[in-house]
């Protein structure tokens, strides 16, 4: 019985520590500090499309260290940055995902030399968009290291902060903006009341507006630069240009524009403020076409450091606008018509009344004066004076207009006829002239606008023709002679007898 009792106690006391062993073994199961769900992600937006996105996970959780952190296997930081100061920088995940954690020292050098060996995944862009997202999937909590990267345009690298939830039980989605833009500088010609300037003359007042965006440069960077320069070709800047960032008004704290002695060119030097990084700058003014038959050209250069540093990345634009011209002949109206050199004529342009020298009234430019109320005028100003001269060969007499506006109306007259000729004074108007707006095109690295256009014709391109002057035909007889000398002989015997008659009154 004894020996029962003791076998008794021993399989109750097994039992009880069976019991305790069980209660210890089914506790709950603690979740490792990498623990993710499937789906956990960085997504990257801003991203312009046909981009590799690159990426690279630095630090991960390590809730048994001080910091909470450790760096991933292979990773050293670069500049001597430590894990400590870098966990430490203001702002976490909320900087990340605004884009601005890029903007701290610490990071920029911090990441700057680090190899990136993941690659995202592009999502697919919505119709006629021009930028698209990344996916990094299945990430754990940790820090990344993500590049954007495209010919064509400048990224800095982010850094991206991917936090536990908040039982510390998984990852949470994460969202980060690219931080980059393209290089290329845009210019082109801002039509104004209609006027597309598509082709230009004299005296124009030609508005430009250049844009690009202000750039993001690693703040790595000693000596941070960007500078817009501009340079005119047939013409003169008027005034000094205007900027502005982001769509406000640029002060000389953000920009210094000089423009050059000669009024062909201004310098834009920005203070660099990385604030003001992906905004769009602007810059208007205005160019007074110069004299001549050469055409308008407007060439604009963007130069900033590389994000990289050592080297500077520079791009240029440039529009040109041509002008036009008439030729035309003189002849005579003969069966045998030979060329007729000195005729002269001038040329009017249409204009306002405020500007106006003369007008076109029923077919024919006269002074600008008062007109009859109801009368139909069209202003004109004067353009200039051409006199047909010969060729060499004698065999053709010719003159021309150049530098016209294609897209202007013109009307020419005879002033002077050639020696012996009679005047033409039929105002004709110049005909013909079209112009094709140019599309912006990479030529050599710059991206070209060239608009064209073709001369204008006048007299549907045929030669002006003058008559010769009228003449009373000889027969060959005595004419009028006879009748010239008999009337003054009655003219002089008259005169006698006059003289003699008032001398005997007198007596």
């Amino acid at each position: 019985m004894k020996k029962m009792k003791k076998i008794l106690a021993m399989v109750l006391a097994m039992a009880m520590v069976l019991g305790m062993s069980l209660t210890v073994f089914a506790a709950e199961e603690v979740p490792e500090a990498s623990a993710s769900p499937a789906g956990a992600k960085i997504t990257v937006t801003n991203v312009p499309l046909d981009a590799t996105v690159t990426y690279k996970q630095i630090a991960v959780a390590a809730p048994t260290t001080p910091i909470g952190w450790s760096l991933a296997e292979d990773v050293i930081l670069s500049n001597n940055v430590t894990l400590e100061q870098l966990v430490t920088v203001g702002g976490g995940n909320a900087d990340a995902e605004a884009g601005t954690i890029n903007s701290n020292d610490i990071v920029a050098k911090a990441i700057a030399n680090i190899t990136l060996d993941g690659t995202a995944t592009l999502n697919q862009a919505a119709e006629g968009a021009e930028v698209t997202s990344a996916e990094i999937a299945n990430v754990t909590p940790g820090l990344y290291v993500i590049e954007v990267q495209k010919t064509g345009y400048t990224f800095t690298r982010m850094l991206a902060y991917v936090a536990w939830n908040n039982n510390n039980t998984a990852a949470v989605d994460t969202n980060v903006v690219a931080k980059g833009a393209p290089n290329q500088v845009e210019k082109e010609i801002t039509a104004l009341e209609g006027d597309s300037h598509l082709s230009v003359s004299a005296g124009d007042v030609v508005p430009y507006t250049v844009t690009t965006q202000y750039p993001y440069l690693a703040q790595t960077i000693a000596n941070p630069s960007f500078v817009i320069t501009d340079t005119v070709s047939g013409g003169t800047i008027q005034g000094t240009p205007v900027v502005t960032i982001g769509g406000k008004s640029a002060t000389d704290d953000d920009v210094t524009i000089v423009v050059n002695d000669t009024k062909d060119g201004f310098t834009a030097t920005f203070k660099y403020d990385i604030a003001n990084a992906s905004k769009e700058v602007e810059v208007t003014y205005n160019v007074v076409v110069a004299e001549g038959a050469d055409p308008l050209e407007n060439s604009v250069t963007s130069k900033f450091s590389s994000a990289t540093g050592g080297d500077e990345t520079t791009t240029t634009a440039k529009v040109i606008t041509p002008k036009v011209k008439v030729e035309f002949s003189k002849i005579s109206d003969d069966e045998t018509p030979i060329a007729l050199a000195g005729a002269t004529f001038a040329l009017y342009e249409g204009t306002s009344e405020e500007t106006a020298t003369h007008m076109l009234v029923d077919g024919a430019i006269v002074e600008k004066t008062d007109v009859a109320e109801g009368t139909t005028v069209t202003y004109v100003k004067e353009f200039g004076t051409a006199t047909t001269v010969l060729n060499a060969e004698g065999t053709k007499a010719s003159a021309e207009f150049v530098g016209l506006d294609a897209e202007k109306n013109y009307w020419m007259v005879e002033t002077q006829a050639p020696d012996g000729y009679s005047l033409d004074d039929t105002v004709r108007q110049l005909t013909g002239a079209a112009v094709t707006p140019g599309v912006p095109t990479l030529e050599d690295s710059v991206l070209v606008t060239k608009n064209t256009a073709t001369d204008f014709t006048v007299n549907g391109g045929e030669a002006i023709k003058n008559t010769k002057l009228s003449a009373l035909p000889s027969t060959g007889g005595i004419g009028t002679t006879i009748f010239t000398i008999g009337g003054c002989a009655i003219m002089v015997v008259a005169a006698g007898l006059f003289f003699a008659t008032r001398k005997k009154s007198t007596k």
